[in-house]
């Protein structure tokens, strides 16, 4: 697996995770903490984002491309969100000037 489509396959499954938790969340499963995988530090380092401003530029990217997943319908498979994974790492990508 290249390294472009392991970072897109990243994103893929951390969309799914958090369509799952806003699921459980929408209905009626809260809990104080907030469940994150963290694969966002994972894949600023794969794509090589350091320093301040460009971190704090990735993760607006990504969190508000995470944030879309509430968007699309909860299906049986991940297949739906991978525009919006491939979307968010064009955007990463342009940012990071690729």
């Amino acid at each position: 697996m290249n390294k472009d489509l392991l970072i897109e396959e990243l994103i893929l499954q951390d969309l799914r995770h958090m369509q799952l938790i806003y699921g459980l969340e929408a209905i009626g499963f809260n809990e104080e903490s907030f469940h994150s995988l963290e694969l966002s530090y994972c894949i600023a380092d794969l794509m090589g984002f350091k320093g301040e401003d460009l971190i704090d530029g990735f993760f607006t990217v990504y969190w508000d491309n995470l944030e879309k997943c509430k968007d699309f319908e909860m299906t049986y498979s991940r297949e739906n969100l991978r525009p919006l994974a491939k979307g968010c790492y064009l955007e990463l990508k342009k940012l990071k000037g690729y």
